[in-house]
């Protein structure tokens, strides 16, 4: 499902409420937090890592799996490696108010549990951070409302970062106790923020609307964020960030939708796509990018079309990605929700990933 494209940045709400001035650095400032972190520049101190190679080896962990809510679609997902488990959050097709399902599988993508969240976001992305003595804390997007609502165009989006604690057969409402909210406060933040977590170098990947370049990705260790929140403070601040390149810099044309971010060491992944009008149309094209998070600007590392599910899944469209710990080494992971003609139509799950890392 679409959330925003990036040719040129963001989409038409997005570009108009981003000439807006000041948002995000009025907030920074109320806090007390303006940096001398320039918004166009780079920070490069992430050290050295393996990167995966993107066309090399890989597999798939489960075809065409149902999740708890069979007629709302997956939109990203995140492992909790100390037990074994994958979480997703899906979303109801048109819906606007930023409630969602999610649903906890085993490795082999057989339902386990589910919890019901409401008034979060469009869940495009996730994060787990597992807890070894119980179920994990969930990262998402959250505050979901229009954030100039006297604007009659504009749309509903997410302004924060939420974390809280998975329970099977749990409620949960936003405005509730029990959720943990984190502003942001960036210098160059305006809006849309979207969180993943390594779980080898314990750090959170942001993506986020910036108020110089239109998208951006900032990196922080888990422990600051937990302690300080999202700051680019000093003696504190962001490991590293850089602007996120559109799609034309990459090579996509404006129907290549983001579909998820997640990060490995020193490199971010994404992945974009979309899918065809009609379940019985072939596949469009799917595209992991994995960019560099010590170079600056529009640079790109590696882009690769994949055609993983491109024959075995109806309806194929590309909808999340994460790093999983496995026993065995990282693994890049990359999911697909595949449509099943009905009234009304219901989704599956597959999640394929890679394994092959070179220096």
């Amino acid at each position: 499902m679409r959330e925003e494209t990036q040719t040129g940045g963001a989409s038409a709400v997005s570009r108009r409420t981003l000439l807006r001035t000041g948002t995000g650095l009025a907030v920074a400032a109320a806090s007390g937090g303006l940096s001398m972190f320039a918004a166009g520049s780079a920070s490069a101190d992430v050290g050295p890592s393996q990167r995966f190679k993107l066309g090399g080896d890989g597999g798939n962990f489960f075809l065409n799996a149902p999740l708890h809510q069979p007629y709302w679609a997956m939109q990203s997902f995140a492992f909790d490696h100390v037990n074994e488990h994958i979480y997703y959050v899906q979303s109801k097709v048109g819906s606007t108010n930023g409630d969602l399902w999610m649903t906890r599988t085993d490795m082999a993508g057989n339902i386990l549990g589910a919890m019901a969240i409401h008034g979060f976001d469009h869940g495009s992305n996730m994060a787990i951070e597992p807890d070894t003595f119980g179920s994990p804390y969930v990262w998402v997007a959250g505050d979901w409302r229009k954030l100039h609502p006297e604007d009659p165009d504009d749309k509903p989006n997410s302004h924060n970062i939420c974390r809280f604690k998975y329970i099977d057969g749990g409620d949960l409402s936003y405005a509730d106790s029990a959720v943990r909210k984190f502003p942001i406060y960036l210098s160059d933040f305006h809006d849309c923020p979207r969180p993943a977590i390594d779980p080898y170098h314990n750090r959170v990947l942001l993506r986020y609307m910036g108020t110089n370049t239109p998208w951006r990705l900032a990196l922080f260790d888990l422990p600051t964020v937990l302690n300080r929140g999202f700051i680019d403070d000093t003696p504190l601040p962001r490991l590293a960030e850089r602007e996120l390149p559109s799609n034309s810099d990459i090579g996509l044309g404006p129907n290549d939708d983001f579909q998820g971010v997640t990060v490995y060491g020193q490199y971010a992944y994404l992945l974009y796509g979309g899918h065809p009008a009609n379940t019985t149309d072939p596949a469009v094209p799917s595209y992991l990018v994995t960019l560099d998070m010590n170079n600056t600007g529009t640079s790109v590392k590696e882009i690769f079309q994949t055609h993983a599910g491109d024959t075995l899944l109806p309806g194929r469209e590309p909808q999340g990605i994460a790093v999983y710990r496995s026993p065995t080494g990282p693994r890049l992971a990359f999911g697909f929700s595949s449509k099943f003609a009905g009234d009304p139509a219901q989704f599956r799950s597959t999640i394929f990933y890679k394994t092959e890392l070179i220096d």
